[in-house]
């Protein structure tokens, strides 16, 4: 059951923790100039020719280093958190990625610092959090993974208007693998992509490096956003909710819906019975973690204006974004920023 999201103070500051000092940080701001105007009997001195070129002297460039910060925010699986993905922009995800992500139960956006309140007040109260540093480096390194797969995973890697095409991922395990690079300005990029790793036998001598991209890497499915030290990147768990509705008037496609289908629809109406036992929804994908909807044994489940926690299937978002702490259900947001040396 949907319960009113709350978030702790404690979320805001690390939030805003998060994200602020990295701009004060990296965008040093110069002194403000007062404005001359020709009403002014003695306009202000102009800024030296120097200090401009001090400023540009201070860009990044292709050569300087970068660095980022991984920080992992459990929370509980049983809430939406569309609320809290308002204040991110996913519009600037290329729309054909956007849409190959959507369809592998994947969600990926850009956060600004002015946003991060927004953020971070919608969302409910965590259950666990972690925090990693990550250099910067021309290899791609696992920021997310799952534990040894126990059954097969569907990654949808269909690009439309193509045929469909679907790899299932068998043994071995999951993961997202990041990559941070910057282009011949000085950007920064932050490169996201999906892979099954699958160790192989080594016939050539190979490195560490080489060794730990074994397996399938989904290049169809790479995210490349740009970053700068006021934004960070936020990756979470695709799960549409149903919008809630008043079951004392039913739509008109309920009043219609025959009777054996409406039975199909309400024959779950209480929680704690054991799932089939095929059930793509309620069957563990990962040794470890169980991503399933959890709620209280024999809780009874009514139909009020409260929308149900939708069922997830057995794709590459339930595997990667989901899991369970101290017996709970969770769900993963990632959120990354960069650290500029």
């Amino acid at each position: 059951m949907m319960n009113k999201p709350h978030t702790p103070r404690a979320m805001l500051a690390v939030l805003t923790a998060l994200l602020l000092p990295l701009c004060l940080g990296a965008c040093e701001i110069p002194p403000t100039q007062p404005t001359a105007s020709i009403l002014d009997a003695n306009p202000a001195e102009q800024p030296d020719s120097t200090d401009a070129a001090q400023q540009d002297a201070d860009k990044p460039t292709a050569d300087t280093p970068v660095g980022a910060l991984i920080h992992r925010i459990d929370l509980p699986l049983d809430v939406s958190l569309d609320p809290s993905w308002l204040a991110v922009d996913e519009s600037i995800v290329p729309l054909r990625t956007h849409g190959m992500w959507q369809a592998n139960g994947l969600r990926i956006g850009i956060l600004s610092a002015e946003q991060a309140p927004d953020f971070a007040d919608t969302l409910p109260s965590i259950l666990g959090e972690s925090r990693a540093k990550l250099i910067g480096s021309p290899y791609p390194s696992p920021v997310r993974s799952t534990p040894r797969l126990i059954q097969s995973v569907a990654i949808d890697l269909t690009d439309p208007p193509k045929n469909p095409e679907v790899f299932r991922a068998h043994g071995g395990r999951l993961q997202l693998l990041v990559k941070i690079t910057r282009d011949e300005t000085g950007q920064a990029y932050l490169e996201l992509t999906p892979h099954h790793y699958k160790r192989k036998a080594d016939l050539v001598p190979r490195s560490p490096l080489e060794k730990q991209l074994d397996g399938q890497v989904f290049t169809p499915l790479t995210a490349r956003l740009p970053l700068t030290p006021n934004t960070a990147v936020i990756v979470g768990l695709h799960r549409p909710w149903p919008e809630p509705k008043d079951s004392a008037d039913p739509t008109p496609d309920e009043q219609d819906t025959p009777i054996e289908d409406a039975s199909a629809q309400t024959s779950t109406v209480k929680t704690g019975q054991d799932p089939a036992p095929d059930s793509p929804e309620t069957t563990p994908i990962a040794e470890g973690e169980t991503a399933t909807d959890e709620q209280p044994p024999d809780e009874e489940v009514t139909h009020n204006d409260q929308p149900q926690p939708p069922a997830i299937p057995n794709h590459l978002g339930r595997a990667l974004m989901t899991g369970k702490r101290a017996g709970k259900a969770t769900q993963v947001l990632i959120v990354i920023s960069i650290i500029e040396d």
